[in-house]
């Protein structure tokens, strides 16, 4: 049996592949799992790279651009954005990848550069239109900064969607996540001293940055399946081609999404199954919409999601497509 690492950020032990490890939220690693599976089947024994340090290996597989670990044949799993990843922006260090794996329709060739969605593990929801769904609307999130300045950035924007609710529309509004029980942070170190001072004061100062935090989520679908909409914004805006696991949480949920994100979402998910955010001048007329929503309209909406997620037109974000991808490829390119 052929032996591969898989060099990724933190998960050692192999538990990105252990669909029972706490860190497993929402069946997040059901593609790494497919993965590893996909490749035994070749025959191919794929472990966390602390698992084989000193043993000789057939490959490597990176989760984004990393330091190499011997001179074994290396791919690519460029899957974070250089806004937030700098180093994935590093084109120089391309050069150590025999095969790119990415979501960013600009680099793709279909030779070096392989198209591959972020996936997703897949589940259809039922449609019940506002039943159950006694919350208005919501946002799950991380309270976070870019590294470097970038005006496709969409952590600001997220701030000010919060601001917006809590000053006009704070009943019908719920903000979870990781750190809002901080304030929004700063860009690099500054913002790294800030974000120590603030937990360390906030300790006895009770100070509430956010009003509208409910706190963090063990499983999204805990929050999205009892709220009719979600503000569904990347972490960057105009990327062609990436479209990360955020709007689809919401639809394996049956809740209805406001997306701004890829400028391309129209060409792989139908526009009628969310509410673009970039045809509303602001938050304040995106409210209005959602306000006025009729439960038919509604319906439809959860309809056509249903709909797109039982098409073919889904298979490219799945975990299979993802696993498959990556085996075949890289199959084919050890066999030359």
């Amino acid at each position: 049996m052929r032996k591969a690492i898989f060099v990724g950020i933190g998960l050692m032990a192999n538990r990105i592949f252990d669909r029972s490890d706490p860190s497993n939220r929402d069946d997040c690693f059901e593609p790494y799992i497919k993965l590893r599976e996909a490749f035994k089947a070749q025959n191919i024994q794929l472990d966390t790279a602390d698992l084989a340090t000193g043993q000789c290996v057939d490959f490597e597989i990176h989760q984004n651009v990393q330091d190499r670990t011997g001179s074994s044949p290396a791919y690519l799993m460029l899957l974070e954005t250089p806004i937030v990843y700098p180093d994935n922006g590093k084109t120089s260090k391309f050069i150590n990848y025999r095969k790119i794996f990415t979501w960013n329709d600009d680099l793709i060739d279909h030779n070096r550069f392989i198209k591959l969605n972020l996936p997703n593990p897949i589940s259809v929801p039922k449609v019940s239109g506002f039943a159950g769904r006694t919350r208005f609307c919501c946002m799950i999130a991380g309270n976070k900064a870019v590294t470097q300045f970038d005006s496709r950035e969409l952590y600001s924007e997220r701030v000010r969607v919060i601001r917006w609710f809590e000053e006009n529309a704070p009943d019908d509004f719920d903000l979870y996540g990781v750190d809002w029980d901080l304030p929004p942070p700063h860009p690099g170190i500054i913002g790294k001293i800030t974000k120590r001072l603030w937990r360390y004061s906030s300790k006895w100062l009770h100070l509430v940055p956010f009003p509208s935090y409910r706190g963090k989520v063990d499983q999204k679908r805990d929050v999205l399946q009892k709220t009719r909409f979600a503000m569904c914004y990347e972490n960057v805006r105009d990327l062609p081609g990436y479209i990360t696991e955020k709007i689809f949480d919401c639809f394996f949920s049956g809740c209805v999404p406001v997306y701004w994100g890829s400028n391309t979402i129209a060409d792989v998910v139908p526009s009628d199954c969310f509410v673009d955010r970039r045809n509303f001048a602001d938050t304040a007329s995106v409210y209005a919409y959602l306000k006025a929503m009729d439960e038919p309209t509604y319906l439809g909406y959860q309809q056509r999601i249903v709909a797109f997620l039982q098409s073919e037109a889904m298979y490219p974000f799945s975990s299979a497509c993802f696993a498959k991808t990556i085996v075949e490829t890289i199959v084919s390119d050890l066999e030359r």
